[in-house]
């Protein structure tokens, strides 16, 4: 085995990263046509973190994640540690943090990176979610934009 491996993914974002970094500061609403619900089960405001439940559709399939997410709201950073649910089913450990880095005025960068284990060395790496992640991330820019 391996260990904890890393895989990242940027995307460009056309609006402020402000705006595209406090849809995810809300811990509500973030939905496309690929997630089918997201609710709050526990919520912290002291320590800006909370424990959500997503459901969501990632190749043909519904599948469910219980996570803590935890914001830094200076360095716009959000981590999603995955806590139950289907992902647990194929790695020991499955983190994903989100950096919104701003580019200029009007566009910021999504930065995406995975830090997972593998239960096994048959397991494949998450690109199956990593594909989810970079669709969820321009459908929920479209949205975002469509509202303004």
């Amino acid at each position: 085995m391996v260990g904890v491996q890393t895989l990242d993914l940027e995307i460009q974002v056309n609006m402020p990263a402000d705006r595209f970094f406090n849809t995810f500061k809300k811990k509500e609403g973030n939905f496309t046509d690929k997630t089918e619900a997201v609710s709050v089960h526990r919520d912290d405001p002291k320590s800006n973190s909370s424990i959500q439940i997503w459901n969501f559709i990632v190749d043909g399939k519904m599948e469910s994640i219980k996570e803590k997410i935890d914001v830094d709201e200076e360095n716009k950073s959000v981590s999603f540690l995955a806590i139950e649910g289907d992902v647990l089913e194929q790695y020991k450990s499955y983190k994903i943090t989100l950096d919104v880095v701003p580019r200029d005025d009007r566009v910021c960068v999504a930065k995406w990176k995975w830090e997972y284990e593998k239960l096994n060395d048959d397991v494949p790496p998450p690109t199956k979610y990593i594909a989810f992640v970079a669709d969820y991330t321009r459908d929920l820019e479209t949205r975002l934009l469509s509202e303004s």
